[in-house]
């Protein structure tokens, strides 16, 4: 018996960070040094001038115009990548990339956690504000329910309190085990940009799992409330297939997205059956014969024209079956299909493609059809109305 809370559970296992940005200090007023300063020293000191560098702020996050990756994939993905072959691991926006407004704390860590209606947070109880550096270990609780409204809200407004998406894909080109990435971003363009594709995908082909696409990191104009229009860095999906493409990808199961396709290089020298090669090695060679001698096995020429005349007779014969054929086209069968994904191209060799036999059948997608006959029937039907004649597959 499963254990209930439990056993139902799944965690996928994540492989690392990919970044945004980088964690630099100012530049130093004297050798303009940038860089990670010594946070041990209460006043950090430039490696290169041995200037002290009197910041409050020691090190802040600089964004970056490309992804920051780990060192082990960077052979896979290069060193300054500005997109990543990605997919979505599930088909819920909100397994795969949740999304809150949090408040941290350097001591406390995380301290505030909401949705924008209500909020969870940890209240230093002798003030009841929320706990900071200043709040000593145990004097602290959390409370449940409590308001969360970013507009009115003064640790959003100073900026304390963040809108983060952490964003988890699978990279199916990297090697190194099955897992997730995980990146983090507060750019309400980026999290908006990737709700969308989500949700159009989702709405396009019933599924956004699994579908190969490219992340991106790039500059976009963005005019943010009572600033100026600006140039940032933000993230956004495309996808690198026609529509077309992504209806039939989307009737595959993930092992068959995955799989690489078949070299088809030389593939005249690197065939062989097996029985042709044996039977060749087992073919008797003709005996040589002199010139203007007869063999004993060949027939007299009266019989070889008799034979020509047979040959010519069933020559004739089989290309007015093929006439025949040809004046009757024939269409696929549903007995021929596999799978959706032969369905589908099989449509398409018809002049009629998936999203227009989904629409008829007012179906969301192809399995919702009780059969392969079923949705044949509507391809057939759309072939009619087309008036033409549908080529022979």
């Amino acid at each position: 018996m499963p254990i209930k809370g439990l056993s139902e559970k799944t965690i996928l296992p994540r492989l690392g960070k990919i970044h945004l940005g980088i964690k630099v200090n100012a530049k130093c007023s004297k050798c303009a040094w940038e860089g990670l300063a010594d946070q041990d020293e209460d006043e950090p000191i430039c490696p290169l001038c041995s200037t002290r560098l009197a910041l409050k702020k020691r090190a802040y996050p600089r964004a970056t115009k490309h992804f920051v990756v780990p060192d082990e994939i960077k052979r896979y993905v290069g060193d300054e990548p500005t997109e990543l072959d990605i997919m979505f691991p599930l088909n819920n926006l909100e397994d795969f990339a949740p999304q809150w407004l949090r408040a941290y704390s350097q001591t406390q860590g995380l301290v505030c956690i909401g949705d924008g209606e209500t909020c969870r947070r940890k209240v230093d109880v002798k003030t009841g504000a929320m706990a900071d550096h200043n709040t000593p270990e145990g004097a602290w609780v959390w409370k449940e329910g409590l308001d969360c409204n970013q507009q009115d809200c003064p640790d959003f407004l100073a900026k304390r309190c963040r809108q983060v998406m952490n964003l988890m894909v699978l990279l199916p080109n990297v090697p190194g085990g099955l897992g997730v990435w995980q990146i983090d971003t507060s750019s309400f363009y980026s999290i908006r940009n990737i709700n969308s594709m989500v949700r159009e995908l989702t709405a396009l082909l019933g599924r956004c799992a699994f579908i190969p696409l490219k992340l991106k990191l790039g500059p976009r104009e963005v005019s943010p409330a009572g600033a100026k229009k600006k140039t940032v860095h933000i993230m956004y999906v495309e996808a690198q297939q026609t529509l077309t493409q992504l209806a039939l990808t989307a009737q595959k199961s993930p092992a068959q997205v995955l799989l690489p396709e078949p070299d088809l290089g030389d593939v005249e020298e690197t065939f062989y059956s097996g029985d042709e090669e044996e039977g060749e090695e087992n073919q008797e060679q003709p005996e040589a014969v002199e010139p203007g001698a007869i063999a004993e096995s060949e027939e007299p020429v009266g019989h070889a024209e008799e034979s020509m005349g047979e040959l010519e007779r069933q020559l004739n014969e089989e290309a007015e079956r093929a006439e025949a054929e040809q004046e009757e086209p024939q269409h696929a069968t549903p007995q021929l299909f596999q799978n959706w994904g032969q369905l589908g191209e099989a449509a398409l060799k018809l002049g009629v493609s998936p999203s227009q036999v989904i629409a008829r059948a007012r179906k969301k997608r192809w399995t919702d059809f009780a059969s392969y006959a079923e949705a044949w029937k509507v391809v057939e039907e759309l072939v009619n109305e087309k008036d033409t004649s549908p080529k022979m597959l």
